[in-house]
């Protein structure tokens, strides 16, 4: 089956590239965007995902503010060519690795019209792959930038002007087979759901730092990435130029989680010493972003869901409202307050998932809260 990018020069077999050479119903392509003022009250994301092996493309748009979240859900057939469109949403790719376009047609009174234009290098974060009793659960690559948005949001009825000045954000752009959180995961039996999840982007004045670990419930590193990127001059490539980019393999997330949940309430990073970085970072979650705002173990709206067709939908929460010890509420985005141990003050995100057991955290099997409040060491790479 021929399709347009059959023109360009991207093939890595002998045949078509919408010819995909495993059956694996897991099989995705991900973008991936979040917005949110500097002010950190309000946090807007976006998903687009295309399923080759179910045919399906789905896409939501999720915004958090005043203690309440709204959404815009979508999902359809997907299209020969594979477009990254479906209903009233879309993302189109302006610029490689430095302009995306996120657009929402008018719906149940919201729209919006974003523009995202990238601040850092455009990254390769670890690539990951896991198994358990012998069935893939989880093989991506994963990209991660940071950026400054644009454009116009409406919320309501009531339009905002979103300039770059005040809006910034991350995007990440994966790619591979993935079952935890989508529609296959219930098919499988709790000891192939377990997931463990820490990630934060921060931007400081002087640098953006990612930090990101998948572990397994003993403890062991699946993935594991620590980055400082400058930010982009005028005439620097958006990728590509990894000397600019400060690495490290040793880390440690100590999470305080509020009582009787696993949710963050404050986050000790530490980055090395090992290498050229050293960083002490007390994160200060403020904001609450429901991952299923974006389809995350949403009831009706998971990712590869076949709706029959394409189908538009809403929905809303009041946050303080959600029991944070139910599966569909345990994924969760926190806008955030840094502070490195030089004193230099940022601002970005911090993410966490943390669904089974986790020996290092204290966290029993199923959902129950932490044996004791603090992680007891969370997160460590090689030390």
């Amino acid at each position: 089956m021929l399709t347009k990018w059959d023109d360009y020069p991207i093939h890595q077999t002998a045949v078509p590239a919408a010819e995909l050479l495993s059956s694996d119903l897991g099989r995705y392509e991900r973008h991936w965007l979040v917005m949110h003022d500097k002010g950190l009250t309000t946090q807007l994301g976006f998903g687009l995902s295309v399923h080759p092996n179910r045919g399906i493309v789905d896409a939501a748009i999720s915004v958090s503010r005043n203690g309440t979240q709204q959404s815009v859900f979508a999902s359809g057939r997907m299209t020969r060519d594979r477009d990254t469109a479906v209903g009233p949403l879309r993302v189109d790719v302006v610029e490689p690795m430095r302009v995306l376009r996120v657009v929402l047609d008018e719906h149940d009174g919201m729209a919006a019209d974003l523009t995202f234009t990238a601040v850092s290098q455009c990254i390769e974060d670890s690539r990951m792959r896991r198994e358990a009793a012998g069935v893939l659960i989880s093989e991506r690559t994963r990209t991660v930038q940071f950026g400054e948005w644009s454009g116009s949001l409406t919320l309501d009825g009531e339009t905002f002007d979103i300039t770059r000045d005040q809006w910034w954000g991350f995007r990440d752009r994966s790619w591979g087979s993935r079952t935890t959180g989508t529609v296959a995961e219930s098919q499988m039996g709790e000891q192939h759901s377990a997931i463990y999840f820490a990630w934060t982007l921060l931007r400081f004045p002087d640098e953006c730092l990612v930090v990101a670990v998948n572990e397994t419930p003993d403890g062991c590193g699946e993935a594991r990435t620590a980055a400082a990127l400058p930010f982009l001059g005028p005439d620097d490539p958006a990728y590509g130029n990894e000397a600019t980019i400060t690495r490290s393999d040793t880390f440690q997330f100590d999470i305080d989680y509020l009582a009787g949940t696993r949710r963050p309430a404050r986050v000790d990073l530490t980055v090395g010493p090992r290498g050229l970085l050293d960083r002490r970072i007390d994160i200060e979650p403020r904001g609450l972003f429901q991952m299923q705002g974006l389809g995350y173990y949403h009831p009706k709206w998971r990712h590869g869901a076949d709706h029959g067709g394409e189908v538009v939908g809403v929905d809303r929460w009041v946050l303080a409202d959600l029991d944070p010890s139910l599966k569909e509420n345990m994924h969760v985005q926190q806008l955030s307050r840094a502070v490195r141990d030089d004193g230099a003050v940022g601002i970005g995100l911090f993410e966490h998932v943390a669904i089974g057991r986790h020996i290092p955290s204290g966290l029993p099997e199923g959902l129950a809260p932490p044996d004791g409040r603090r992680s007891g060491g969370g997160v460590t790479s090689s030390k």
